[in-house]
């Protein structure tokens, strides 16, 4: 069996021809076992409804119709949610997408209450916010040079990073489609937040963009991709930070969400951006933090190597509960959150910008 049709516990997939349902026979060396999973057509949870979207069968990436289909319960709801992985390219995406009617809706009203169980960000979650955004902040500092003064945040939340970005001298605005969200940025840090996603991003309008855990939840990457680049000017940067698909510190039971349309890996990222952006800085331990420059010109994109596709398949087969408990140490973690939560604590009765004053703006 060639390196790309290996699977875990010799898992194959079938297309039975009845309503795009999925047959799945799985072959266990100690037992045999046949299950059916009648898959259906993914939705995200907007206004507490299922709804279709548009089936996909070829890879949004590269186009590619050599797919192999599987199923995963969302982290969240639980539903069933029906993925695809690119053999040609090693992109895992949801095999239907919502409308952009529907995710304009789900973005602006519902999304923050689904994931944050709030309206407007909590003082914990403040905290949290604001920890992660300094964090990035210091991150990316050191890539910026004399000429990049001007910041846009796409998917700017609560606005953490831009009051951050702004104290150590940026100009820093973000655009944030969740009314509730937006609106907190504007009153509390008193920071331009525009309630809207990148297609509030103008021509040649900013030197750096950020896109924080924000590209994933985008039903047209290539198309971001494009829009971006015409939003910098010559020399800009874009940041982009994603959950890695193949990262071991990552636990199987939250993985999969319905709000997540992909999920890319280094080759994948590189390639999706390769036709705008040269890579600047790659990281991938955990988290898939990369730094991108604009090219001058539009090229021809960058697709994987045969090489690296197979060996990211084949750690994505690897992904389990024991590596993620041994290589990924994901033992470690309920300790390492009850500590964050200890730290959290301290943010309670204080306003959202003392707060993020008080975490150490003179460390950036």
């Amino acid at each position: 069996m060639a390196a790309a049709d290996r699977r875990p516990w010799g898992e194959h997939d079938l297309k039975c021809p009845y309503r795009n349902k999925l047959l799945q026979i799985s072959f266990c060396p100690w037992a045999f076992v046949v299950r059916v999973i009648w898959a259906g057509p993914v939705s995200l949870k907007m206004r507490r409804s299922n709804r279709r979207g548009l089936m996909m069968y070829r890879c949004h990436l590269c186009a590619s119709t050599h797919l192999r289909l599987f199923s995963q319960p969302d982290a969240k709801s639980r539903q069933v949610l029906s993925l695809a992985l690119c053999r040609d390219c090693s992109l895992v995406q949801q095999s239907s997408l919502p409308d952009q009617a529907e995710l304009h809706e789900y973005y602006s009203r519902n999304y923050r209450q689904d994931y944050k169980q709030s309206v407007v960000p909590t003082p914990y979650r403040v905290h949290r916010a604001g920890r992660v955004a300094l964090e990035r902040l210091n991150r990316l500092l050191p890539h910026l040079n004399a000429h990049h003064h001007t910041l846009c945040d796409v998917g700017a939340g609560g606005g953490e990073l831009v009051y951050l970005a702004c104290q150590v001298g940026l100009q820093a605005r973000g655009l944030e489609p969740h009314e509730g969200y937006s609106e907190f940025a504007r009153k509390q840090y008193d920071v331009a937040v525009e309630t809207g996603g990148i297609d509030g991003l103008s021509p040649a309008s900013a030197d750096v963009v950020t896109l924080f855990h924000v590209l994933e939840h985008l039903p047209d990457p290539l198309q971001a991709m494009a829009q971006i680049h015409q939003g910098l000017g010559p020399g800009g940067l874009l940041v982009i930070e994603v959950p890695n698909i193949l990262q071991w510190d990552a636990s199987p039971a939250n993985i999969y969400f319905g709000a997540h349309l992909f999920y890319f890996n280094r080759h994948t990222l590189l390639a999706l951006a390769s036709a705008h952006f040269e890579p600047v800085s790659v990281v991938d331990e955990g988290n898939l933090w990369v730094v991108l420059r604009r090219r001058d010109h539009v090229v021809a994109p960058q697709w994987p190597r045969a090489s690296e596709v197979n060996l990211a398949i084949e750690r994505f087969d690897q992904k389990g509960w024991w590596s993620y408990l041994t290589r990924g140490q994901g033992w470690r973690k309920p300790w390492k959150r009850l500590r964050q939560r200890q730290d959290e604590k301290t943010a309670a009765g204080l306003t959202p910008q003392r707060i993020l004053d008080r975490l150490g703006l003179n460390r950036c």
